[in-house]
């Protein structure tokens, strides 16, 4: 797989022009700003799935990124963002497993911009995910979402993912546990 490789554009259903492609170091800036304003929004919205705890700085960020576009040249990290006008608007990724035994599986995660949610930019994303992925030759793709996030949970299922588990109590999020449903797709 290539940093910044692109998967395809498509206009979103507000009518912005969107381009799905890897990650690549030019994105950091947009990365601190994307993930940031994720954290400051995680504060009022109890069911948006984010776990950083802490605004992150540029270093930060930086050393994230590394690490992705090391796994992306690896073939270990299947990366789609979502770009509009140069910015990244929706991050998402699948970490092939690190083992033998799991390295036919993986493991997604998605966010989405507050203004770009609902426009199918999230769908969109998902798709691309599951399609590079059997491209990478994994079989199985799983996640975990807040159960109070039904807008996320409709998504996963338009996409071909069934709830496999749950975990309750998992997440403690403004003095109230929350349960995870796992959620999983085969290739």
């Amino acid at each position: 797989m290539k940093t910044g490789r692109i998967y395809r554009r498509f206009k979103a259903t507000s009518g912005e022009k969107v381009t799905l492609r890897a990650l690549r170091w030019e994105d950091l800036d947009s990365c601190v700003v994307f993930v940031n304003e994720l954290v400051g929004e995680k504060r009022t919205q109890p069911n948006l799935g984010v776990m950083v705890d802490t605004k992150q700085t540029r270093e930060q960020e930086a050393e994230w990124l590394t690490h992705q576009l090391t796994g992306i040249e690896k073939g270990s990290v299947i990366s789609v963002v979502a770009d509009v006008r140069g910015h990244v608007v929706g991050n998402s990724s699948v970490t092939r497993g690190s083992y033998r035994d799991t390295k036919y599986h993986g493991y997604l995660g998605i966010a989405i911009s507050k203004n770009s949610r609902d426009v199918g930019i999230g769908v969109e994303m998902m798709r691309t995910l599951v399609k590079e992925s059997r491209k990478a030759g994994l079989k199985t793709i799983e996640l975990e979402v807040f159960a109070n996030n039904p807008r996320a949970i409709h998504v996963y299922e338009k996409t071909g993912f069934r709830q496999s588990g749950r975990i309750p109590k998992k997440m403690l999020r403004n003095d109230k546990f929350i349960d995870s449903i796992i959620m999983t797709r085969e290739l």
